[in-house]
């Protein structure tokens, strides 16, 4: 594509933001997931991002990547305007008081042109040559481990309790329950090879969904 897809505009972007804005704004709004947003955006009376399949990898990675896009730039409306530190995660998508902006880099000015500094993603994400530039090898390498899994977002939860672990939870508790449960189901060891896989794959959704929060 040349600058953007034909699905794609700046005045697509704009719509988002402005409608992001409005949804986080409302006095009964605490929280959101990345999968639970686009799903209001595509319902009436919002019905954005509609023309996307959400069933092909490039389609998913558009719809990602030009949502965090929007999201990181009501980020820097939000601080300019003293209206709170936008939370952005896949997991959690939520406002929270300015002084939440230092946590991630303390002493940050909230203006647009250093909002960058508070968190490296954003600077990934406002660029949008990255959206363009994007080759389809590189896409499954991108989208996040849950967000492959898209008509499926309760990979998280069910990879934890694969593990035989409920949340909350860390990462390093995480590692150290694989590395017990792997141990105990090889093959070698009278362990069953379908259980182990089992493992194997909850505990690379769950490396994916921490590598990307964290």
């Amino acid at each position: 594509m040349n600058e953007f897809d034909s699905k794609i505009s700046h005045l697509l972007i704009e719509q988002l933001i402005v409608t992001i804005e409005q949804i986080i704004l409302c006095t009964e709004f605490q929280s959101i997931s990345e999968y639970n947003l686009i799903k209001k955006l595509q319902s009436p009376p919002h019905e954005l991002l509609c023309h996307f399949s959400l069933r092909e990898s490039h389609e998913l990675f558009q719809v990602h990547f030009i949502l965090f896009h929007a999201l990181y730039r009501l980020r820097a409306r939000l601080l300019k305007s003293n209206k709170g530190f936008l939370k952005i995660s896949p997991l959690a998508i939520e406002l929270a008081d300015n002084n939440a902006a230092s946590t991630i880099s303390p002493a940050t000015p909230h203006t647009q042109s250093k909002i960058t500094a508070i968190d490296h993603l954003a600077e990934y994400y406002l660029n949008l040559n990255h959206l363009t530039d994007t080759i389809p090898q590189d896409i499954d390498l991108l989208i996040l481990g849950f967000w492959k899994d898209f008509h499926h977002p309760e990979a998280h939860r069910e990879s934890l309790e694969i593990l035989e672990l409920s949340p909350p939870v860390t990462f390093r508790e995480i590692k150290l329950q694989y590395k017990r449960l792997a141990s105990r189901h090889h093959p070698d060891k009278g362990g069953s090879k379908e259980t182990l896989q089992k493992i194997n794959q909850a505990m690379a959704t769950l490396t994916r969904t921490h590598r990307y929060n964290n």
